[in-house]
């Protein structure tokens, strides 16, 4: 999570639920980023502007677009290491652009929220389900 105040996610409201998470924040979020890449003079041809605006356009052109971000955040995020994997290398790479990083933490940031929703429970978490489930009866 980031610090900003300009962030779409900040930590009140980190316990975004998936319902709440639309196809048009993710939406919002790609197009950001692109915008703050012309900011700092990136090219129209350049790799992120590109894979950016192919992301944008995938997500325009899917069928179901709150099934297609679903299926987005889950292959992004299969687990939490992949999400703090991801986000130190994005960190790495655009530690002297302030902006363009809290975009793409923004963005990466709601599909994590969303992907969470849908990950499967670790054995820790299955144990005291079992444990609570057991303590009811």
């Amino acid at each position: 999570m980031t610090d900003n105040s300009s962030s779409l996610i900040n930590k009140q409201d980190s316990e975004l639920s998936m319902h709440d998470i639309t196809w048009k924040m993710i939406e919002s979020a790609q197009i950001k980023i692109i915008k703050e890449a012309f900011r700092l003079r990136y090219r129209k041809d350049s790799k992120l502007i590109s894979e950016y605006a192919g992301y944008v356009k995938n997500l325009r052109n899917a069928e179901n677009q709150d099934e297609y971000i679903k299926y987005t955040a889950i292959t992004l995020f299969p687990n939490d290491e992949a999400y703090n994997k991801r986000m130190t290398r994005y960190r790495k790479w655009y530690q002297g652009k302030k902006e363009l990083l809290t975009s793409v933490e923004d963005l990466y940031n709601l599909y994590y929220e969303l992907s969470k929703k849908d990950q499967p429970m670790t054995e820790t978490e299955i144990e005291e389900a079992v444990d609570d489930v057991l303590l009811d009866e």
